[in-house]
């Protein structure tokens, strides 16, 4: 299985926190943000490799790889992408120009309220007091409001094979992307979704095409 290590914190934060996400026209879209690192010519680079599996943070207690099929159509989306633009898929080449790894999280955030009275409608515009109908106040043990919300992210970082490596060197990270947003609750979907964010993403990023001038 083949596998690129070169993720990291810094890297996720550097993403997350670029200026310029594609603007959404519909809620139901992913947002998208990619991120180039500075002064890169792309023209100088012809083929890529890209890691089979995809890195999945969040469902489980350790980090684990995945290659089922909705990780592998998010892996060939991106490899569908790199070759519009006229990058040459070169697999386990270890003279590959470029490399690119995937990562996948997914967050639930879960809240509790407590209600000391039952009628959590109490003071919503248009509703009644439950007091309209009766003496119904009085001591009630609260009651817990139970509610949950999840949120998806996909990661994909690019870097620069043909740049000198060794010991103490860490390979530079040239591209990255994250798209993100909230879960539908159907995982068939959520890739659906993310497909197109992959779209987007190398629509937004002109400047990763090998022949522009």
């Amino acid at each position: 299985m083949k596998r690129f290590l070169f993720i990291s914190a810094l890297a996720l934060l550097a993403v997350a926190c670029h200026k310029e996400p594609y603007p959404q026209d519909n809620d139901d879209e992913y947002l998208v943000y990619t991120s180039p690192a500075k002064d890169v010519d792309f023209t100088q680079f012809k083929t890529f490799d890209i890691a089979d599996s995809l890195l999945v943070i969040g469902q489980s207690a350790k980090p684990e790889y995945s290659q089922s099929n909705n990780a592998l159509a998010l892996i060939q989306a991106f490899r569908t992408n790199m070759e519009k633009l006229g990058y040459i898929y070169t697999p386990s080449n270890p003279d590959a120009d470029l490399g690119i790894q995937l990562t996948y999280m997914i967050k639930t955030e879960r809240f509790v309220q407590y209600y000391d009275d039952p009628y959590w409608w109490l003071d919503y515009p248009g509703y009644w007091s439950p007091g309209i109908w009766g003496d119904w106040y009085g001591f009630y043990y609260p009651r817990p409001m139970v509610y949950s919300y999840s949120t998806n992210a996909l990661l994909a970082d690019m870097v620069d094979l043909t740049a000198e490596q060794g010991s103490g060197k860490s390979l530079e990270i040239i591209w990255s992307s994250y798209i993100g947003g909230p879960a539908s609750g159907s995982t068939s979907y959520d890739v659906h979704r993310m497909k197109a964010a992959i779209d987007q993403a190398f629509v937004q990023s002109p400047y990763l095409n090998p022949d522009a001038k």
